[in-house]
């Protein structure tokens, strides 16, 4: 069984990021969770050895930018966190969206899989948002924080840009607090179109391999 520590990884970081690094509220550091979702990771596809080379170097850059903005509060440090992030995210759901295509009967694990690459595609959505976010404040939120955008303040905007993209991949609808720009929302759309497409193709392959062992 491959897939679920990846699982479990995602959802501690939906369940518990949201409560951790807001005054008033437990600490915990950032680079944490992604030592988590990096080595669930790893550990999914430790047989493709090109993969994870991949993901072992973009891991260890994202960790240790993400613990240098966190203890220097420099703003590049953070953006090629996030931005890296984004390319570790595409690299292992095209790798997960190869494997479920591929499949040919529907295990357990596979379908652990198939839940864990939904998720994905909602994480690395997030790293892109999260990524434009920082290079420019306004082209996601409509309202632009005052002043120099520094990683205390970018920090606070992560919930809800998780959030958004998480709406826009459910296609339950954003109600955040935030309003958000023309492009935001267009890029909305890319994904939940995305997302339903992902769960249209699962559902027909599922639905396949039912068939085929019936008939078998």
């Amino acid at each position: 069984m491959r897939y679920p520590p990846l699982l479990i990884a995602l959802f501690l970081v939906m369940l518990v990021r949201p409560f951790m690094g807001r005054p008033g509220q437990v600490y915990a550091p950032a680079g944490l969770f992604l030592v988590l979702i990096f080595g669930t990771v790893i550990y999914a596809f430790r047989h493709i050895r090109r993969l994870i080379v991949w993901v072992s170097v973009l891991g260890v850059i994202v960790v240790t930018t993400r613990v240098l903005a966190d203890y220097t509060q420099i703003f590049a440090f953070e953006l090629v966190s996030h931005g890296l992030s984004f390319v570790a995210m595409v690299l292992v759901m095209t790798a997960m969206l190869s494997e479920v295509l591929r499949a040919r009967t529907a295990s357990t694990d596979l379908v652990i899989g198939a839940v864990c690459l939904y998720l994905v595609i909602g994480l690395m959505w997030t790293f892109l948002y999260y990524s434009l976010y920082l290079i420019s404040p306004g082209s996601i939120f409509a309202t632009s924080p005052p002043g120099v955008l520094t990683t205390a303040i970018a920090e606070q905007k992560f919930t809800e840009v998780f959030y958004f993209s998480m709406a826009a991949l459910t296609t339950i609808g954003s109600s955040g607090e935030e309003a958000l720009t023309t492009m935001a929302r267009q890029l909305a759309v890319v994904e939940s179109a995305m997302g339903q497409l992902y769960l249209a193709v699962l559902i027909s392959r599922l639905v396949g391999f039912h068939t085929s062992s019936q008939t078998r």
